[in-house]
């Protein structure tokens, strides 16, 4: 991993902001570096930091998943004011919208793996991995960063399938998901230490703040079982038979 190909980028306002590229993938290619980026929201991105998305990154195109309700609540930032393309793809209707909710959302799990599998179950969550998935395939749209609240569950299913997509072993779509742990104590520190953590955020469990690799084992492992693979699973979710090629042609190297 070269200097320019750095896979952590450090931003103020924003957490989680990763390169997906570098990882070894289908027919010995590997993932294309600059090109797609996960992350947390960006809504209290300031001028300099954006000026580094557009300036340094080239950004083209953001996919946001998070709900209405957070959309509203927390706002889009600077990017909703130019002329980087924004596509609010919501993988969870209700996220973020009352504490009870996220209460009851997490009362029956003990890791986050059975949360995912649970709002994979969810009527038309196929169907947004999909829509996500095929915008992410559009090279128009590149670079591009897709999001959620903190860059670790909705943002983490969303690279993990986008990943197997791409014939990236499941070992390393897993370190993947697990490099998000190391952002989530600084996070919880700060929001902490500001005061400024909403009721909805105060009754997640410990393990939500853990990217735990056998969260995202144990996703991975029952939808294979269930379809016998994730390519199988974006099928019968309704994924056009060409969009695996799409994503291969436009993202590897």
């Amino acid at each position: 991993m070269t200097e320019q190909n750095t896979r952590h980028l450090r931003f103020k306002s924003v957490t989680n902001f990763r390169d997906i590229g570098g990882y070894k993938a289908k027919d010995g290619r590997t993932t294309a570096w600059r090109r797609i980026y996960r992350s947390g929201e960006l809504a209290r991105i300031n001028q300099e930091e954006y000026d580094r998305l557009t300036k340094e990154i080239g950004l083209n195109a953001v996919v946001d998943l998070r709900s209405d309700f957070e959309v509203k609540r927390q706002g889009i930032g600077l990017p909703a004011e130019c002329s980087i393309k924004y596509y609010n793809i919501a993988f969870m209707t209700d996220g973020g919208k009352t504490a009870d909710v996220e209460a009851r959302r997490y009362e029956t799990f003990t890791n986050m793996g059975q949360f995912y599998l649970d709002i994979a179950q969810n009527k038309g969550f196929g169907g947004k991995v999909v829509q996500a998935l095929e915008v992410i395939a559009e090279p128009k749209n590149h670079p591009l960063v897709f999001n959620c609240a903190i860059g670790k569950d909705r943002t983490g299913i969303l690279a993990a399938m986008l990943l197997s997509s791409l014939g990236v072993a499941e070992k390393d779509i897993i370190e993947d998901y697990s490099l998000s742990d190391s952002y989530m104590g600084e996070l919880r520190r700060t929001l902490e230490s500001h005061g400024t953590v909403p009721d909805d955020v105060k009754v997640m469990p410990d393990f939500f703040w853990h990217a735990d690799p056998a969260s995202m084992e144990l996703f991975l492992a029952t939808l294979r079982k269930k379809y016998g693979s994730i390519a199988e699973y974006l099928k019968h979710m309704g994924a056009d038979k060409s969009l695996a090629n799409r994503l291969e042609k436009a993202l590897l190297d």
